[in-house]
């Protein structure tokens, strides 16, 4: 790596999804010289069930109209297609998109803010000079003042500066099935969550203009995570009604076990982070918000990189939501069933699991409303089938 990387970056930003992208668009908005670089070139496919709730539409600053698929109305609620329970949650629900335009469009809006982008510029490595870092790239090599780990998953950026086993993650799997117009129209804009769609875990419909996204995830992690969707799709005739299918897996961060997200003036966003919630698997929405929260921190201590303010904001209005989501997917997919028929079918109970997707609540407060609520879904158990009382 050369002493002379060239131009003095205040923000070089590695990985173009969401959380990058945001983070890149909320810093140039501040007046800092931001880079954001990505391996691939844009628009890009990205596997991704594309169902983005309300509370992520509202984090972002700008109108997302033109890339929306589908504006959502509410959800089918089910147990192995069986027993639905229509959820209607009215222009609060959220959109279904894809990714390939969605990212374009955060992308474009960076670009608009004052951040230079360079697409196919993949991350190679990087080394500290004094206050700031030479960053290595297939684009060339940067000097900047911060880095931002925003490259996924398996993110290099952590590898170097964490360590490999930072983050622990989980499989899902879904398939692209293109159906009969019909077909689509008869979700009438709701999504389907089936809570028997796996074992401990949960399988997903999701409508766009011509397909249906369909997966299944477990918190807990599967063997077999292929043959668990083809059996989800099997239980729902009108999915073999298709022209063709594709079938994409992908890996979800669910945990930070070494709770390390900054390393001076190197920090992680998104799923480079371990950002991704335990109960629904979603990503996006917790992306986003470390961008804000990675935002505000340069916000308030731009000249003071190592003083842990990125942290101290992440553990304040991030982590413990995270945490939370992990107890409630434990405790609710470890009994599905149970957990379906007496508290997902119940009216006092599934308002608090929709307020986690309309933005009316986090995770901490579904935990402790859940429990408050108790003796309305006890009370209510003489009215299930019998097999049920006696679970």
């Amino acid at each position: 790596m050369s002493a002379g990387a060239g131009v003095l970056y205040d923000v070089v930003v590695i990985g173009a999804g969401p959380s990058g992208a945001y983070a890149a668009y909320l810093m140039a908005r501040q007046g800092r010289r931001v880079l954001l670089c990505d391996k691939a070139d844009f628009p890009r496919e990205k596997t991704c069930g594309g169902g983005i709730s309300q509370k992520t539409v509202d984090l972002l600053d700008f109108d997302i109209s033109a890339v929306v698929e589908r504006r959502l109305q509410g959800a089918w609620l089910t147990y192995r297609n069986r027993d639905t329970v229509v959820k209607d949650l009215g222009s609060r629900s959220g959109v279904a998109v894809l990714r390939s335009r969605f990212d374009s469009l955060i992308i474009e809006r960076a670009r608009e803010a004052g951040a230079a982008f360079r697409p196919s510029c993949s991350f190679d490595t990087a080394r500290r000079q004094g206050d700031t870092l030479e960053v290595a790239t297939s684009g060339g090599n940067f000097r900047t003042k911060y880095l931002i780990g925003a490259d996924g998953v398996f993110s290099r950026v952590r590898s170097l500066f964490f360590g490999r086993d930072a983050v622990t993650y989980v499989p899902a799997v879904e398939a692209w099935i293109h159906v009969p117009g019909p077909v689509i129209d008869s979700y009438e804009d709701r999504v389907l969550f089936d809570f028997g769609g796996m074992p401990r875990g949960y399988g997903w419909i999701f409508p766009k203009r011509d397909h249906l996204n369909v997966g299944v995830f477990s918190p807990f992690g599967s063997s077999d995570i292929n043959a668990a969707l083809r059996r989800f799709i099997g239980l729902y005739r009108t999915l073999e009604r298709y022209a063709s299918i594709e079938f994409h897996g992908y890996a979800i961060p669910l945990k930070n076990p070494s709770g390390r997200f900054q390393d001076g003036n190197v920090w992680l966003v998104g799923d480079a982070a371990g950002f991704a919630e335990s109960f629904y698997g979603e990503g996006i929405y917790f992306g986003l918000r470390s961008a804000v929260i990675a935002g505000k921190a340069m916000g308030e201590s731009f000249d003071h990189s190592r003083d842990g303010s990125y942290t101290r904001l992440l553990r304040e209005e991030l982590v413990t939501d995270l945490r939370y989501s992990e107890i409630n997917a434990r405790m609710f997919f470890s009994f599905q069933k149970f957990g379906f028929y007496r508290m997902v079918r119940h009216r006092f109970v599934n308002r608090f699991f929709a307020d986690l997707i309309t933005g009316g609540a986090g995770h901490r407060e579904c935990f402790y409303s859940t429990l408050a609520t108790v003796p309305f879904w006890l009370a209510s158990v003489n009215s299930l089938p019998r097999a049920l009382r006696e679970f």
